[in-house]
């Protein structure tokens, strides 16, 4: 099992896609969240969405306009639907920091970041699709000799409010192992390590990497408070999954949630039922599992929830699936572009349109190890991905968010 700021799983890093029918020729823009610099940087750059290329000099990026100031040690982020406003959560100073997007794509930073109350370690952040609530899954801190104070993995829950400001729900942090059935004696404290909303019910999902399970609460819509789910097995406290679970996703279609898991290379497959508890796809038909690459730590799907990607830190590469829409099933797309390279050590990733209605897309992927982007376009009838050139990035790139 692997541990510390790599595991943040970019549950939901952000998706956003415009079918307008303007010019494909106009710029738009990507986000990429730095944590070389201490406080770490959140820098905006352009993008033509004619072509996918971003702008750049000599094999580098060339920013746009000032970079923000961030949090100590940033790795996820995430956009409203609206691209109004962003979020970044910070590792190490356990808070969460506040973008506004401006008209002309720049970013201002809100005047205080937003303290995480008796939670350490944020590793997931997920919004509902009416942008209410905002969910963030935090990994908690073992005690040690030098720090003899153990804080449990927990979920954090915000309400969003006016320009984005955050609002900590009464009952927040909720406690993951406050589940029906209890917790078996014998189970290692919980380790969150991304959480999820589902498409469609008031429904949220926590991995637990370190018990190898899903954890499903149900959340109010007025309040944001949280009741957990009971899954049924008398000998456990959620959903039994791969190896290490790394990323949750729910697509925009259907009724289906995917884990993937780190460990076991693998993803997950199940049906959310209207109570809210999963049941895996096993019939003849479908399976439950389905391999994809080594150390999967990010997942997310076009619009249209035609397709699903899958992003392997430890392969460094992308591995690209379609997705039934009836069944929820996921099949691999083979031969070139199905599966293809990334830089070193890939984190997270973001799909953009190119602004017209039947039009391109393209991927942006930020490279940890590589310090580096790559971008891809994706053929909107197969979901093959075909590389443009990699550019290097500033240090430690990590989020990477569009408008």
């Amino acid at each position: 099992m692997r541990s510390g700021w790599l595991q943040c799983v970019v549950v939901a890093l952000s998706l956003v896609f415009f079918s307008s029918c303007g010019s494909s020729s106009k710029s738009g823009f990507i986000y990429l969240v730095t944590q070389g610099t201490s406080p770490g940087l959140v820098t905006a750059y352009s993008v033509n969405l004619g072509n996918g290329l971003l702008n750049s000099s000599n094999g580098a990026l060339v920013q746009t306009g000032n970079s923000v100031k961030a949090g100590t040690q940033p790795t996820l982020m995430l956009f409203d639907p609206t691209s109004s406003f962003a979020y970044v959560a910070n590792f190490i100073s356990n808070d969460i920091s506040l973008f506004t997007v401006n008209k002309g794509g720049s970013l201002t930073a809100a005047s205080s970041t937003t303290p995480l109350t008796n939670a350490v370690r944020p590793a997931g952040m997920a919004m509902d699709p009416g942008a209410h609530f905002l969910f963030v899954a935090n990994q908690g801190l073992v005690a040690s000799n030098s720090n003899p104070t153990a804080i449990p993995g927990n979920l954090s829950v915000f309400s969003i409010g006016s320009g984005g400001a955050l609002t900590e729900v009464a009952g927040s942090p909720f406690a993951i192992r406050e589940t029906s059935p209890p917790l078996p004696f014998n189970t290692v404290p919980p380790f969150p390590s991304a959480v999820a909303v589902a498409h469609s019910g008031n429904f949220v999902y926590v991995a637990d990497q370190a018990n190898n399970a899903l954890v499903s609460f149900s959340f109010d819509s007025s309040s944001g408070a949280l009741t957990p789910i009971a899954e049924g097995c008398p000998q456990c406290f959620g959903t039994v999954v791969g190896t290490a679970p790394s990323a949750l996703l729910s697509p925009p279609v259907g009724d289906f949630l995917y884990a993937a898991n780190s460990s076991s290379n693998d993803i997950y497959q199940f049906v959310i039922n209207t109570d809210g508890t999963l049941s895996p796809l096993n019939t003849s038909a479908t399976a439950t599992t389905i391999a994809t690459g080594q150390g999967p730590i990010s997942m997310i799907t076009d619009p249209t929830g035609k397709y699903l990607f899958s992003l392997a830190n430890q392969g460094s590469d992308v591995t690209a699936y379609t997705l039934n829409q009836v069944t929820g099933e996921l099949t691999a797309i083979t031969g070139n572009g199905g599966t293809i390279s990334t830089g070193a050590n890939p984190v997270a990733f973001v799909l953009r349109s190119d602004d017209t209605r039947d039009g391109n897309f393209w991927l942006f992927v930020s490279n940890n190890g590589g310090s580096s982007i790559s971008t891809y376009s994706m053929q909107g009838l197969t979901g093959k991905l075909t590389a443009l050139p990699q550019l290097t990035s500033p240090l430690a790139p990590y989020g990477i968010g569009s408008r």
